[in-house]
């Protein structure tokens, strides 16, 4: 079986303060040049179908959205109209409380389209979470959106990426049965089908096409880079404040070559 990469996106919009707010038009041309070379793009629910199957493309990628986004349902149409599938993770209290994130009629367009799949009640950082709490962020997520779509949710995925054995332990016993981490690195079937954990490479904006090109290869350098840059922000994750955590995150996010906002073409 094939090693294969999860992408990982987060909303459709021309804003330069987000670093992860891509131009529709740049989604795009990633899409079309997926497509061009022939991959197959699918979300969790075909992956877990592959997964039973052991029966994988020599080309292919799967797609994820987190957050919930309203720009998430021009993101699930722009794939429907190509034929390829996505699962995008909504979190509960952005969609009920913020009028820039989807609202119910909103998502169950987005299921018709594509899956869904849980990302908390509130974006807590789990890991960071005691046992109850936890639980109430998984099982309270899950019920929600069942209830919105009226379909079963099995899958999920770690707001922010914080997520520990104990945190997975409770994910499998309430019914998520695939979790989608913030580790990028590529992904081998035979790990995954084990551990029922997704490592996923975010898109970030501004990214240039060949770089987009070289992490679907699994190109070894770049994802090596990117587990370097993890390992060094580790201890500051599980120690710092998560303000100033995110603060350090953004600083190194800053050091790359290519600045936020900095459009390219294909």
């Amino acid at each position: 079986m094939s090693r294969f990469v999860s992408l990982m996106y987060h909303n459709l919009e021309q804003d330069p303060a987000n670093r992860y707010s891509l131009p529709v038009e740049a989604f795009e041309q990633q899409v079309a040049w997926l497509k061009a070379e022939g991959y197959v793009i699918e979300g969790f629910p075909e992956l877990e179908a592959r997964l039973a199957r052991g029966v994988f493309p020599e080309r292919y990628v799967v797609m994820t959205f987190d957050d919930g986004h309203r720009s998430n349902l021009r993101a699930a149409e722009i794939l429907s109209r190509v034929g390829v599938r996505a699962t995008f993770f909504l979190t509960r209290d952005f969609c009920r409380h913020n009028p820039a994130f989807l609202r119910d009629g909103e998502i169950r367009e987005l299921a018709s389209l594509c899956s869904v799949g849980g990302h908390g009640v509130t974006h807590a950082p789990l890991s960071r979470l005691d046992a109850a709490q936890a639980r109430a962020e998984l099982a309270e997520s899950k019920a929600w959106l069942e209830d919105v779509t009226g379909r079963p949710v099995t899958t999920m995925s770690a707001p922010g990426g914080f997520i520990n054995r104990a945190v997975l332990r409770q994910a499998r016993d309430l019914g998520y049965t695939l979790v989608g981490n913030s580790v990028e690195w590529w992904n081998e079937p035979y790990i995954v089908n084990a551990e029922r954990l997704v490592n996923r490479v975010a898109i970030w904006q501004g990214m240039p096409p060949g770089l987009f090109a070289r992490i679907v290869r699994h190109d070894a350098r770049y994802l090596r880079a990117r587990r370097l840059r993890a390992g060094a922000l580790e201890l500051p994750r599980r120690a710092l404040p998560l303000r100033l955590y995110h603060g350090l995150s953004q600083a190194l996010y800053r050091l790359r070559n290519v600045a936020p906002g900095k459009q390219v073409s294909w």
